[in-house]
């Protein structure tokens, strides 16, 4: 390449670098700043994504007050509840199944655990990010949580919390004796990528509705 086009290559690079570079700050700078309404916008774009003749739609559920359990349960997928923590700021649906495809949209129930009302072992999980579970940390003992089903309200108040290994569940046994939620996300919540512990919070249930 003659000298000449070698220094205008240069000239063209260096005038280059300094405009990316100050792009790239002001991204960073702008991200970080305003992370908390971007992750929200996009957990709602995310959420209103759910073409409605794609998602597979509940017959009305309904409740056995006597026997304890449900007369029809929700189907793979839908919406049957939502979950509200108002003293950390988290409100989200609660989908029956835990794939990562359903974590998308909101919280997932985990198949193998029980429903509200039934009196045992309720497991939910949700991703950590911004919108989802990410504050879920920020619970306290004697935080309230309510569920909203199409059957009933229920009322559970955290009685403890810990930071678990991924792969240790026997943190989270599926029992019949007593209503007990747990609710856990990948911990730490402020890092990317995968996470090798998770946070979980443990609440009794403390109150009920049955009343339309």
């Amino acid at each position: 390449m003659p000298k000449n086009n070698k220094k205008a290559l240069k000239g063209i690079t260096e005038e280059l670098v300094i405009p990316f570079f100050f792009a790239a700050l002001w991204f960073v700078i702008i991200y970080f700043r305003f992370a908390t309404q971007i992750n929200n916008y996009l957990s709602i774009i995310n959420m209103i994504t759910i073409a409605p003749n794609e998602t597979p739609q509940n017959e009305v559920i309904s409740f056995d007050t006597i026997q304890k359990t449900l007369v029809n349960y929700p189907k793979w997928g839908t919406v049957f509840a939502t979950i509200e923590i108002s003293e950390v700021g988290i409100n989200l649906p609660v989908y029956h199944g835990d794939t990562l495809d359903i974590l998308r949209y909101g919280a997932g129930h985990f198949s193998g655990s029980l429903f509200p009302g039934e009196g045992g072992s309720i497991i939910l999980d949700a991703h950590n990010d911004r919108g989802f579970f990410h504050n879920l940390p920020k619970v306290k003992i004697g935080t309230q949580i309510d569920m909203k089903t199409d059957y009933g309200t229920y009322t559970y108040q955290v009685y403890d919390t810990k930071i678990i290994g991924d792969k240790n569940m026997d943190d989270m046994p599926i029992q019949y004796d007593k209503e007990i939620l747990m609710l856990y996300t990948c911990y730490p919540v402020n890092t990317i990528g995968h996470k090798n512990h998770r946070f979980v919070a443990y609440a009794e249930l403390v109150g009920e509705n049955h009343e339309k």
